[in-house]
């Protein structure tokens, strides 16, 4: 029987929110705010998120995607044609080249612009909204890490891509980033100073909050662990099933979901349950029925994913990478490692599943956490800035 949710929908959270700005609206204490919403082909959960976040409380955003014509890639695809592997690849989708010539109409040149990346479309002040930089993945690259989609781009067109985007910090009005890790590397280019580079984190796709932690014993009786990613090389996906051979061999009845990967890789024997992709709801309800969330990542700019399991009251478990050690505190809301072991990582699996105690108080950690990480902290954060930009407003007779 599943659980009731005692958190409210997104929806029905915003539409709160969306009477108390119309109403301040109609009594003239607010005006709405036009802003340049830029983003690339697609509109990830991210994107509409938060730009439903920005709707609620007052702002018009313009939409605005970043695809061009293929017509305006061939110079690029032809200046980056590699031969690799036995054929032929072109890298347009990264070359600096293909988007030179991307402005937004004239309509909206004056308009304030929010980029999810980093390209200049107007002569209006840009915002950028990022968790990764291009010299980060050519450091990555030369020191011998793996940066899986980067590591067949050469490195030539990385290094031309960074010294491009170098010169789009210097001329943007504030670097939005998700954590403390990429805005060092960010401001350690000596591109922009440190005080335009922001950290306003990131939050939960999964459209619901709870008002107190869903968490109970039942979770605890499960004896239940979680994966969630599509790419399950990146994400760790062989290491996990090497760590949990173990596990399995310690607790013959505890279970892994994989959600994400193909189903074929599910092992009854094993106890491994592969779902494939799943909606958002249906990743919550998977939640509120397990006990811990693993994910152990290979190459992770941040972590979403850590805080989706959170909102639920689940703890993690996550190597300390990247941004990852910044929301995922050892023992305090899950358990943090240091080396790709699968031994080291099957002990973290076990005690989660094993330490009833000490998992129920990682637990209310984790929801805790959870709380700092919102959408609707990104916006408050975010508005601080943007707010700056505005003409005051008259003063009310």
């Amino acid at each position: 029987m599943l659980k009731t949710l005692e958190g409210l929908t997104r929806k029905e959270r915003h539409a709160d929110i969306l009477r108390h700005v119309k109403h301040q609206m109609l009594r003239g204490d607010l005006r709405l705010e036009r802003l340049v919403w830029a983003y690339g082909r697609h509109v990830n959960r991210t994107i509409a998120n938060l730009g439903s976040v920005f709707e609620d409380h007052g702002y018009a955003l313009e939409r605005f995607s970043m695809v061009v014509p293929r017509w305006r890639k061939l110079p690029a695809m032809m200046m980056s044609a590699r031969w690799q592997d036995g054929r032929l690849r072109g890298y347009s989708s990264i070359h600096p080249w293909t988007y030179r010539h991307l402005r937004v109409p004239k309509t909206l040149a004056e308009i304030p612009v929010l980029v999810f990346g980093d390209m200049i479309l107007s002569d209006a002040p840009h915002f950028f909204y990022q968790d990764l930089n291009f010299q980060t993945i050519i450091d990555h690259r030369v020191g011998g890490i793996r940066t899986f989609m980067y590591d067949q781009v050469p490195l030539s067109i990385l290094r031309t891509q960074a010294r491009v985007q170098a010169e789009r910090y210097a001329r943007a009005k504030t670097v939005f980033v998700m954590s403390h890790w990429i805005k060092e590397a960010i401001v350690a280019t000596g591109s922009i100073p440190a005080q335009r580079v922001q950290v306003v984190g990131a939050g939960s796709n999964l459209g619901v909050q709870f008002t107190s932690n869903p968490y109970t014993e039942a979770n605890l009786d499960a004896k239940r662990l979680v994966f969630v990613g599509r790419d399950f090389e990146r994400k760790g996906g062989p290491l996990l099933l090497e760590a949990w051979d173990q596990v399995h061999r310690w607790i013959p009845d505890a279970q892994l979901v994989l959600v994400g990967p193909d189903p074929a890789l599910s092992n009854p024997a094993q106890h491994i349950t592969s779902l494939g992709d799943l909606p958002a709801a249906s990743v919550v309800d998977l939640f509120l029925h397990s006990t811990g969330f693993v994910l152990p990542t290979l190459w992770e700019p941040y972590g979403i994913a850590f805080l989706e399991a959170f909102s639920c009251g689940v703890p993690g478990i996550g190597p300390n990478r990247m941004a990852i050690g910044e929301f995922l505190v050892d023992r305090h809301n899950g358990y943090l490692y240091e080396r790709d072991d699968p031994s080291q990582i099957a002990e973290a699996m076990a005690r989660l599943l094993k330490d009833r105690e000490h998992t129920w108080a990682m637990s209310h950690g984790a929801f805790e956490e959870s709380r700092e990480y919102t959408w609707d902290r990104v916006y408050q954060k975010m508005s601080e800035t943007l707010t700056a930009l505005r003409d005051p407003l008259p003063s009310r007779p």
